[in-house]
């Protein structure tokens, strides 16, 4: 074991010769690694190919990380797996899902990042309510330990260690509309016509896996899609961004260009005896491309161009675990034990029957049985696993948009994620359930995510499996517009979720919360990129903010940016909720409206808040501020923004920087942006306000006028407009 210092008050042990996954921008050089005995803070244990690291913990130690886990946003009590799975189901026993992010903060105390890219398994006081196991399937791995108190200080170093989060186009803060599945040109052109012909803001429809001929990746169904470019085109003036779905699985078939060039170049995993690995996935029978291997990448990420060249900038890469429906032989074999049951009577037998068959999609013996080709070396994919997805994105941004099209920013939704992955793509969160329950789960993993670097993210809106009632989708579609990803999909064979499938008032009342959305936009972009240039989570739990006892317990509300707490309604048939107010006194927006203001003043506290069906609890902190574009848009840039509204509760002095720039490229980068830094003071006869612009040469603000609308202590209403 060996050891380094980093950063500000990052230490490195190095046990024995880990594989280099990519998850750090900071590559310590072998010769500044020391030997020492042991790690502070853990109990480490070596058993054959196996490392066990004991934590003691604390009767009220609190627990934070993981990234893309369920559970509590305090993981202590339960077992996490980090080996990516395609689960479907998430259900409160699951260990694993699609991710693995293996950074951990323990509250008050130090934080630890383990770079290993195959099955970890924390056990956070469940065996043992006072003891920390994880175990690590191997003596080849990284250990960061973060060596400060602060919560926020960890994460900000972790980003510093593994890279700044990624910045999507603006028009990926515009509301989505996804299905499995809009199947053709004509669904989805009905689709678009329905949102602008109702008067409903949309930035994007997504295409899934049905686009494709046969479900051939980087193909296009002509008989579904006559004409894809003209279409893409026509979608484009209307103001929407199409984003296609693409899949690692290969299908095999001669004649199929991508089939031909990868076995012709040796661009797929092998199996044991060298031959090309077969799974079965949408396709039938498919290979798997070798992201591992840095030649794969180019050919891959030159394969985008199917669509870049048509002006497409958003992509949405799935299946990358990788998923496995069976393996061929596997199958086989199944198949042969039912038929030596067939003349036989079936008691005890048929559970072997029904268990089996779910063994038989990602199973660990499969991942096991094929290879990669790195430039390190030769690895099964089970000692590698938890990387395919992240390099399937490096592939797809490194080696495909950065040369395809430089400088431009892209959306890319990824389903599996490795540590590091959050500077070039994001995720969301998987196939989840039209489940009350899984609102919760929403809140709580995007806390997690935005801990781990994923700063722009977020869940299926209404759910993804099984049917959901109306009520739902509005309180999941009133929870997402606090979500920096805003997505609507849903699965085939579910109810449809769009907003105008259920009846008129939930039609309006949809409208209503997404129009909201498209007014907050000023604010959230904003702030997101404060969240950037501070490394400081864009979404984040209460006691980010707040010292009191009780905001470490709420894990069902939630800050966006600085100025606002979302307290969304999660519960079925309910018309208010209970909420906590830390220290700062609140301002209360009942928002059923953007150009309507409900507002009260609340103290410091804990109460019960009404909220009718159509209404949205928002919290605006005492001295601060938020921004709204009240100009109604169905799209974003439809419009220059020429009028901002500034609400604000100030019973002292608040601060708000707005910022835009062209939200299509990296130019902000070189100084083309517009920043305008607005103060409000309360003084004896009312308000100061002040406001200073900072705007380049080659990016001039279109903003003309700033209308003030600011509360006092007492919730009266002071407003003002200045030119500027």
């Amino acid at each position: 074991m060996r050891f380094t210092r980093l950063l500000n008050f990052t230490k490195l042990y190095r046990f024995g010769k880990p594989f280099a996954t990519d998850a750090t921008v900071i590559k310590p050089e072998e010769k500044d690694l020391k030997n020492c005995e042991k790690v502070n803070y853990f109990d480490i244990k070596v058993k054959e190919n196996k490392t066990v690291l004991t934590l003691n913990l604390d009767y009220e130690d609190r627990i934070y990380g993981l990234g893309e886990t369920l559970g509590g946003l305090n993981k202590r009590g339960k077992i996490y797996k980090l080996y990516a799975t395609d689960d479907p189901v998430h259900s409160p026993e699951k260990e694993s899902l699609y991710s693995s992010h293996p950074f951990v903060i323990i509250d008050k105390k130090f934080g630890f990042f383990i770079d290993y890219p195959s099955e970890i398994i924390f056990d956070i006081g469940y065996t043992k309510f006072d003891e920390m196991i994880i175990t690590i399937n191997s003596k080849d791995f990284d250990l960061y330990i973060f060596e400060s108190k602060r919560a926020l200080e960890v994460i900000r170093e972790y980003l510093r260690l593994t890279g700044i989060p990624y910045i999507p186009p603006k028009w990926a803060f515009g509301y989505q509309q996804c299905r499995w599945s809009y199947p053709d040109a004509k669904t989805i052109k009905n689709i678009a016509n329905n949102f602008r012909e109702k008067g409903i803001p949309c930035d994007a429809i997504y295409m899934d896996i049905d686009y494709m001929k046969d479900y051939k990746v980087f193909t296009i169904d002509e008989n579904k899609f006559p004409n894809f470019p003209e279409f893409v085109s026509e979608m484009k003036e209307k103001g929407f961004n199409l984003v296609p779905i693409v899949d690692p699985g290969v299908k095999i078939e001669k004649k199929y260009d991508v089939y031909e060039e990868g076995v012709e170049n040796n661009y797929f995993c092998k199996d044991e005896k060298g031959e090309e690995f077969v799974a079965t996935v949408w396709p039938g029978f498919t290979h798997f491309p070798d992201f591992l291997n840095p030649e794969v990448r180019k050919w891959w990420g030159e394969k985008y161009k199917l669509f870049t060249d048509l002006g497409i900038r958003g992509f949405w890469n799935d299946m990358n675990e990788p998923s496995i429906f069976f393996v061929p032989e596997r199958l086989k074999n199944y198949l042969d034990k039912i038929y030596e049951l067939k003349n036989k009577e079936v008691g005890l037998e048929f559970f072997m029957i029904k268990d089996k068959i779910l063994l038989l999609s990602n199973n660990r013996d499969d991942y096991k049985s094929f290879y990669h080709v790195t430039p390190y070396g030769k690895y099964s994919n089970d000692q590698l696993h938890n990387l395919y997805g992240y390099y399937m994105a490096k592939a797809t941004v490194e080696e495909g948009f950065e040369k395809i099209i430089p400088n431009e920013r892209y959306l890319l939704l990824s389903r599996s994620s490795y540590s590091g992955h959050h500077r070039i793509a994001t995720i969301w969160m998987g196939d989840n359930m039209s489940w009350w329950e899984h609102m919760l789960v929403n809140i709580r993993m995007l806390m997690s995510l935005n801990m781990a670097g994923f700063f722009y993210t977020g869940a299926d809106i209404g759910g993804f499996g099984a049917n959901s009632s109306p009520e739902l989708v509005v309180r999941w579609m009133q929870l997402g517009i606090f979500s920096p990803l805003y997505r609507n999909h849903s699965a085939l064979g579910t109810r449809n979720q769009e907003p105008w499938v259920f009846d008129e008032n939930i039609e309006k009342i949809l409208r209503n919360t997404i129009k909201l959305r498209y007014a907050l936009i000023p604010y959230l972009y904003s702030e997101f990129f404060n969240s950037i240039n501070n490394l400081k989570p864009f979404i984040s739990p209460l006691f980010f903010h707040f010292d009191d006892k009780i905001s470490k317990e709420v894990e069902d509300q939630f800050m966006i940016g600085n100025s606002i707490m979302a307290t969304p309604i999660i519960q079925p048939n309910a018309r208010g909720r209970y909420v906590h107010l830390p220290e700062a006194k609140w301002l209360y927006w009942s928002a059923s409206n953007f150009k309507e203001r409900n507002m009260k003043i609340y103290e410091p506290g804990d109460y019960y808040i009404k909220a009718e069906l159509n209404e949205i609890p928002i919290f605006i902190k005492e001295n601060s501020l938020i921004l709204l574009n009240e100009e109604e848009i169905n799209y974003v840039n439809e419009k220059p923004i020429k009028e901002l509204t500034v609400i604000g509760f100030v019973t002292g002095s608040a601060e708000f920087t707005y910022f835009d720039d062209d939200g299509e490229t990296y130019n902000f980068k070189n100084g083309k942006y517009v920043k305008i830094n607005i103060v409000v003071k309360k003084t004896e006869n009312g308000y100061n306000y002040e406001i200073e612009k900072d705007e380049s040469e080659d990016f001039v603000s279109t903003v003309e006028r700033i209308k003030f609308e600011i509360y006092d202590e007492k919730g009266n209403k002071h407003t003002q407009i200045f030119e500027i």
